[in-house]
């Protein structure tokens, strides 16, 4: 049975915190290579097999956490070897020996109550007497408090967290954020006024919680506990990317099953069928209704396509599929894929919340480039409300606009573009003529335009929007703030777990080198954003 790293490495980062990367990586490999598998077996450990990674100290630490965690059986208090400076000079053994005699003799035992970390949320009392009289308000009202209100209320409930756990992890903050929006679902709910759901329905209360945790042990060290998931540091990285959830994200219909009453050479057939049309009559074959129904009846074999790995490229999917690329059935496919109707969806989107989003911003403008995207809207109609919306929360979250909008020439033809731009791979509108007012657009994908020139810039979002999930792309990078907002704000995808932006890489703390950060299931960014909006929709519009 192979060895449960994250079990282990959490074992190690509670008693050791600032532990660098690599002497972790050495440490696990170590434990493996003498067979420990479980949490449990880390008491086993004898202090000969750590004396090559660990100085005498720190060993005394891992070693003494250790065995009384598993004399107390998951107890949290956990109480460090006491060794002054001329105690490093000891030996091993009796470093060892020491730190075993004090976890069991009842004088040097901590006085405070052990609590169990792992069930601990499930009994907590919210202490709704303490609250500010705005919440106890808004409560009995059934409405939703006001912002300051609510930051009292996240001090007051980190405060009585921590009078049990210093330093409550993400999946306790989320338990006890649950447990309030279960409880006054109208006060705290992230639902805006026209009922969308965000997410869980209750992931910014959990980032308030967190966020206030992480900022009162900002500088206690001791406390501290690392327990995000690892990549399994042991396993090769060399492996080829697999088809995954970053893939599946929102989808309901993925990847689904043969037709009843069809097999993959009927479907084939149809396949031949449509190539052979559109080799007559073009994209115009989209108009016809038969065409529609051949797309929706093949829609399997067009996912095993999509889905297979090695991915095709887009040139091989557009000679295979060539109505796939049209707006009509790239619309269709969207809405087998995940139920949901995305043109409707996405006009709706702006012509209601995106009006929200613009009073919003002008009311409360929150750096120089949104300002700039501001003075250049005339709301008299020489200047159109979908673009100035989009570039609104690119500016918000300082995104820049051509990590998902390219602005060419009005003229510009697909050839054109192609011929004279850098194209990226992931999916970018591509605006012809003025950013704020024009109507025109095509898409690129993989370096190449797709879908040619049509009118109606939210149709074109729409479009690159859908482009996303149904040919598997991850959001990148530089825009995915803004390609999440739209995803949860707008389309009304939000599953509570999971995350379609690619994985992110930034400088650790405690190494110094660059390393994977852990997928969160919503950008806090993104969180905070949409927190804004809904204590604006509810109580300012």
């Amino acid at each position: 049975m192979p060895m449960n790293i994250e079990e282990i490495t959490e074992a190690i980062l509670t008693a050791l915190p600032n532990l660098p990367e690599q002497t972790l990586s050495s440490i696990l490999e170590k434990l493996a290579s003498i067979g420990v598998e479980h949490k449990s077996d880390l008491s086993l450990v004898k202090e000969e097999d750590l004396q090559d990674h660990l100085r005498p100290i720190q060993c005394c630490k891992l070693l003494q956490a250790w065995s009384t965690e598993d004399q107390m059986r998951g107890a949290a208090v956990v109480q460090p070897v006491s060794c002054d400076a001329s105690s490093v000079g000891m030996s091993w053994s009796s470093c060892h020996q020491n730190s075993s005699s004090s976890s069991s003799t009842p004088s040097q035992a901590s006085t405070s109550s052990t609590v169990d970390l792992d069930t601990w949320p499930d009994s907590f009392k919210v202490p709704w007497s303490k609250m500010p009289a705005g919440i106890k308000a808004a409560i009995a009202m059934e409405q939703r408090p006001n912002p300051r209100d609510c930051r009292q209320m996240v001090r007051i409930v980190v405060d009585e967290m921590r009078l049990t756990d210093a330093n409550p992890s993400r999946s306790d903050c989320q338990s006890v954020a649950k447990m309030i929006v279960k409880q006054y679902p109208k006060s705290f709910a992230d639902i805006l006024k026209d009922g969308t759901k965000l997410g869980s329905g209750y992931a910014s209360l959990v980032n308030q919680l967190k966020t206030r945790v992480e900022h009162l042990n900002r500088d206690n060290f001791v406390e501290r506990r690392r327990r995000e998931k690892r990549l399994s540091i042991l396993s090769s990285n060399t492996s080829t990317r697999q088809r995954g959830p970053s893939d599946q994200y929102g989808c309901i219909r993925w990847q689904p099953d043969c037709p009843l009453g069809e097999t993959e050479s009927s479907l084939e057939e149809k396949q031949k069928e449509m190539i052979d049309l559109y080799s007559h009559e073009g994209s115009a074959g989209a108009e016809r209704e038969h065409l529609t129904q051949l797309m929706q009846t093949t829609y399997y074999l067009q996912r095993k396509a999509i889905n297979a790995n090695p991915a095709p490229s887009i040139m091989e999917l557009k000679s295979s599929w060539p109505y796939l690329f049209t707006l009509k059935e790239l619309y269709n496919h969207f809405k087998l894929l995940t139920d949901i109707s995305i043109l409707e969806k996405m006009e709706a989107a702006i012509e209601e919340k995106g009006t929200m989003i613009l009073q919003f911003f002008q009311k409360k403008p929150t750096n120089e480039e949104l300002k700039q995207v501001l003075s250049k809207f005339d709301a008299t109609g020489s200047t159109l409300l979908g673009p100035c919306v989009i570039l609104l929360i690119m500016a918000h979250f300082k995104e820049k606009v051509d990590a998902l909008i390219l602005q060419v020439d009005a003229t510009a033809t697909p050839a054109d573009v192609d011929g004279s731009m850098s194209l990226p791979d992931s999916p970018r509108l591509i605006v012809q003529g003025e950013m704020l007012s024009s109507m025109k657009w095509m898409i690129s994908i993989k370096g190449q335009v797709v879908i040619s020139p049509h009118p109606n810039f939210v149709a074109g979002l729409a479009a690159a929007f859908a482009s996303f999930y149904t040919f598997n792309f991850e959001y990148q990078e530089e825009a995915s703030c803004t390609l999440e907002f739209i995803q949860r704000c707008f389309v009304g995808i939000n599953p509570s777990t999971g995350s379609k932006t690619t994985v992110r890489k930034a400088l650790s703390k405690t190494s110094g080198q660059m390393v994977q950060k852990k997928k969160q299931a919503i950008n806090a960014n993104v969180c905070s954003l949409l927190r804004r909006l809904m204590d604006f929709d509810w109580l300012c519009v």
